[in-house]
């Protein structure tokens, strides 16, 4: 680590810190359709995977948890963050039974 990097690194993980703070605050994002898609991303450099689901042809990511118990073509409405993480995802049931 040279002398450069130890004097940015706190800097940029404030702003990491602060970007995160700001996307998680209101106003959210509401989409409402039919689940299109589900998609594990693997990001090489962190190893790390990203769970995230397509609906309306946009991709929000979710937890591993929530990925699994969902199925596609189930119609669903979802609160995002601004960088599209589920807040809140809510099952549509229609009004009308079988007929």
């Amino acid at each position: 680590m040279s002398f450069a990097d130890f004097i940015l690194f706190p800097f940029i993980k404030f702003v990491q810190v602060m970007i995160s703070f700001v996307d998680s605050c209101p106003p959210y994002i509401y989409i409402e359709g039919l689940l299109e898609g589900k998609e594990v991303l693997n990001d090489d450099e962190k190893d790390d995977e990203k769970t995230v689901i397509y609906i309306s042809s946009k991709r929000v990511e979710v937890d591993p948890y929530t990925f699994g118990i969902l199925m596609i073509g189930e119609n669903l409405r979802i609160r995002s963050t601004r960088s599209y993480r589920a807040v809140s995802i809510d099952r549509i049931i229609p009004e009308q039974g079988p007929v």
